[in-house]
């Protein structure tokens, strides 16, 4: 069994946002708001992630020997979290923290590919997962359980000089772990299956996690650029040597609204493509590569009488098998990709963000 901390560790580099700002338009019609008047924005919103009728669960595969690994992540209706923002003078947000919170669950099947892996199993919070920002990063505080017939994996968050995690079976003896020693077992074939989930589990809801918040960043581009300029053609960053054969040396994001009206309005929709889109992770040797595209269907941006933003997220989010390549430089100069470090997602998911008042 070879690839999942590397499919999620490309995953996570790929796709884990620019940073922890998100500008949102202070002017304009957005969402029915008054014309002309600044957006307020709320210091905290709650966010729910769904499952979408229109594509099935969110599914990442990756090649292994043997066949094709996957998993696929359910979300049923019970995703449900909140966020912690702060505005400054040109009314940039920037993300203070952010929850997971209690009853929230997920349905995993780690089967999804040719090669069985770890079976179904359920992940549920029973006490609120409290994370800081910027990400990704562990928890500081909480507690979820790893749920199959017979098995109750608990995962509690240690808070000490940094947090670490308690793992227990079914209400034994707990065995504390750090957060990479815990990320370690997914690739190690010696530990006990129960173990491994609950490794997976952790990795699984931080990419969940990731893909909320990266989807959000589209927000800025909607509210600042579309209106102005459609599409928006975002460059990424530039290959520092020679590309892997037929990429390009800059590849580019692009952003399409596919609304009628002089901006974008809530019911829109938006194509988010990626053609030979490099990240440069300057702290790894292992960079990703992008291909494919992502549909924002139904935009959802609602603006209260007072100019408040209350509501915002999109009704479908839909992966059309994107995908992520590691890129290798070897020798100097000169970068590869191993056929082996391609992942391929597909599914989507519903996002919403409700604003908190009172």
């Amino acid at each position: 069994m070879r690839g999942w901390l590397l499919f999620l560790t490309l995953f996570l580099t790929a796709c884990g946002g620019s940073g922890n700002s998100v500008t949102i338009n202070g002017g304009g019609p957005t969402g029915g708001g008054p014309v002309g008047d600044e957006v307020i924005i709320l210091p905290s919103y709650g966010y729910q992630v769904s499952t979408t009728p229109a594509a099935g669960p969110l599914t990442v595969r990756i090649p292994d020997e043997g066949g094709m690994l996957g998993i696929s992540i359910d979300f049923g209706t019970t995703l449900n979290g909140d966020v912690n923002v702060s505005v400054d003078a040109n009314n940039n947000i920037s993300i203070d923290e952010y929850t997971l919170q209690t009853l929230s669950s997920v349905t995993v099947n780690s089967d999804a590919g040719d090669i069985p892996f770890l079976g179904t199993f359920d992940i549920e919070v029973s006490e609120d997962l409290l994370f800081g920002y910027p990400q990704p990063r562990p928890p500081d505080a909480g507690v979820f359980e790893v749920l199959m017939p017979g098995e109750t994996v608990s995962v509690t968050v240690i808070n000490g000089g940094f947090s670490s995690a308690e793992i227990s079976l079914n209400g034994g003896p707990a065995v504390s772990l750090t957060w990479d020693q815990l990320e370690g077992l997914l690739d190690d074939d010696l530990a006990l299956p129960w173990q491994r989930r609950a490794a997976l589990a952790t990795e699984v809801l931080k990419l969940v996690l990731i893909q909320v918040f990266t989807i959000t960043d589209t927000f800025n581009v909607i509210d600042d650029a579309l209106a102005t300029v459609n599409p928006a053609v975002i460059p990424c960053d530039l290959f520092t040597g020679t590309p892997p054969l037929n990429v390009l040396l800059q590849g580019e994001s692009t952003l399409t609204w596919l609304g009628p009206g002089s901006v974008p309005m809530s019911g829109d929709d938006f194509h988010w493509s990626f053609t030979d889109c490099w990240f440069n992770d300057m702290g790894s040797a292992l960079d990703t590569l992008v291909n494919g595209s992502i549909e924002l269907n139904d935009y959802v941006e609602i603006v209260d009488g007072q100019s408040q933003l209350i509501g915002s997220g999109f009704n479908q989010v839909i992966y059309n098998n994107l995908e992520i390549a590691g890129t290798v430089e070897n020798p100097v100069n000169t970068f590869t990709i191993d056929p082996r470090n391609v992942i391929r997602v597909s599914g989507g998911f519903d996002l919403a963000f409700i604003g908190i008042t009172g």
